[in-house]
Formats: C-alpha cells, structure tokens, sequence
C-alpha cells in the first residue's frame, strides 16, 4: 500500500481488499463485498443506512476524471429524475484534489465521489459517499477517508484486512473460498503456482463457544468438518496468547484426488486465543510435497514462542 500523509481525522478501522487499502471509521461495517479480485466493491454501511462504497475496475489509460465524474453525476441526476436524462458539464461539478484522488460533487442532494487512477494495477478506483454532500460532510469525513486510501498494489504481495483477518500474502494466492459472519468469519487462498492452500479462520464470543471445550478439543471439532485430521498439537505462545502449533492432513485438492482419497499429511496451523478481545484465530496452511510454507509474518506482526 502507498501511504499518502496521515489521517486528518482519527479513523481507527483499517482495511485492505485485492486493489484498495485504508481506513474508514470504528462504526462503519461491510454490507456487501466482492470476492472478484478484477471488478469490485466493498459496500460500508452503519445503523443509519449506505454510507459509502469504494470499488474498482480495470482501465488501461488514466481517463479524464473531471469528465468522468460529470457522467456519474450526471446519470444520478437522470436517475433522482425518473429517466429523463441530465447532462452535467465538467465546469458545473465543484472538484478538490485529495492525495491521488481527485473529489467531486454537484450539489447536497447528490453523492460525493472521488477518483483515482493506479497506473501500475492498472485500475481505477472510486468512491462513492452518500449522504455526506454538504461542507461539513466532505470536510469532516469525505475527505479524511479518501486522504487515508491508497493503491494495495505491491507487485510481489497483496494484503487483506476484512472481517476481523489480517494477512499478506503472494500476490499469486487467490481467494477460493469465503464465509463472514458476525462472530465467525474463514477466508481460503490457493497458490496459482504452488497449488498450496491457505486458510485463515477467525471466531468472535470465545467465551461462550468454549464452554466445556478446551482450545485444542474446539479446534479440532470445527477443522473435523472439512476432513482436517489433526495428527499433533503443540503448546505455544502466540501473539502472547495461549495457543498451539497444530500438525495435520487433509484431502488433497484436485478431483482425481479426492476420487482416490489421496490426502496431504504437511498441513502447519497456528491455533490462538486473544482472551482481551474474545477471539479465537488460526492461520493454517497444506500444500503438495515442498509447497513453501509461508512465515508466521504472514499475518503481520504474529509471534510465535
């Protein structure tokens, strides 16, 4: 990610989703999202309704924003309208420059939106801010969000921060599987090259889904479900946290495969309990034979004792 200054405000949620990275406000949550790593959108919204959508598209040569911007606008309008159509000029939308992002509006009955274009991914990125049309709006928020986002477009690693996982990882791990709810939320990559398969989980109420459980005896119920076999389990300190390094096989990935019941035995999970934030995490990885197992750092700042 390309830092661009500090926060103008205090904007304590960071997040990072395939080309975009940030930080909006404690209150904001994701309503919808998409797994694409092409085309995509992350929606945020709050008690109060849609707050603000950011998203991305390919698009080989940096456009004329001002115009863009004008066309957007202007198709919001035709739609407030009931379809019939309302042309905005560039010179009629109010523009400000913010960090690589170029802000615009046309009034406080239409949405803000900002553009940026990433010239090495290629993409251009946009926001989308409902409700916050007014001066204090895009001064005490618009802003201050969009002077937070940059381009998450390390040519070597890409980083996710969503849903309460955080990880880094090559940039050839593709997310092929997904689930997030309120309290349990699983991301899974696969390597394009290594064919390896990584799987970060996530369980908030740790208190009450370990009633009568033990971290190990949980662990290995839930992974149960997906044919994981735990063959070992070592105590460790993670994160500071009670924990363990558990050892495990699980079915390989391919059909043929699994037609013959062929099974990885290398699987490497790093298992913990953050008892301060109720919250249980694992970071577990299984791959074919000399897949490069990826570091504790993969999520960042991990330690392991």
């Amino acid at each position: 990610m390309k830092a661009n200054g500090p926060d103008p405000v205090k904007l304590p949620q960071t997040f990072a989703w395939h080309h975009v990275a940030g930080r909006v406000p404690a209150d904001w949550e994701v309503s919808q999202y998409a797994v694409e790593d092409r085309v995509g959108r992350i929606e945020w919204a709050t008690r109060r309704g849609l707050e603000a959508t950011v998203s991305w598209e390919p698009c080989e040569r940096e456009p004329d924003r001002a115009t863009t911007l004008a066309t957007f606008l202007s198709n919001q309008v035709t739609r407030s309208r009931g379809g019939r159509k309302a042309r905005l000029r560039p010179e009629d939308v109010r523009t400000k420059e913010v960090g690589p992002f170029l802000v615009g509006w046309a009034g406080e009955l239409l949405p803000t939106t900002a553009l940026a274009y990433d010239r090495f991914g290629g993409k251009l990125v946009q926001w989308i801010f409902e409700g916050h049309s007014s001066e204090r709006g895009r001064a005490g928020l618009v802003e201050p969000v969009v002077a937070a986002t940059g381009f998450n477009d390390d040519p070597a690693t890409c980083a996710y921060d969503l849903f309460g996982i955080r990880c880094v990882l090559p940039r050839d791990y593709k997310i092929e599987d997904m689930a997030a709810y309120p309290a349990n939320a699983m991301m899974a990559f696969e390597g394009d090259e290594s064919k390896a398969r990584v799987t970060f989980r996530r369980w908030g109420l740790a208190d009450l889904i370990l009633e009568g459980k033990t971290l190990e005896s949980l662990y290995a119920e839930v992974v149960r479900t997906n044919s994981i076999r735990v063959e070992s389990m070592e105590p460790r300190r993670i994160n500071g946290c009670e924990g363990f390094l558990a050892r495990f096989s699980a079915p390989r990935e391919h059909h043929s495969e699994r037609y013959f019941m062929r099974r990885w035995h290398n699987g490497l999970a790093y298992v913990w309990h953050d008892r301060a934030a109720n919250r249980i995490h694992s970071f577990e990885q299984v791959g074919p034979k000399n897949y490069g197992v990826l570091p504790p750092e993969t999520v960042p700042g991990l330690t392991v004792e």
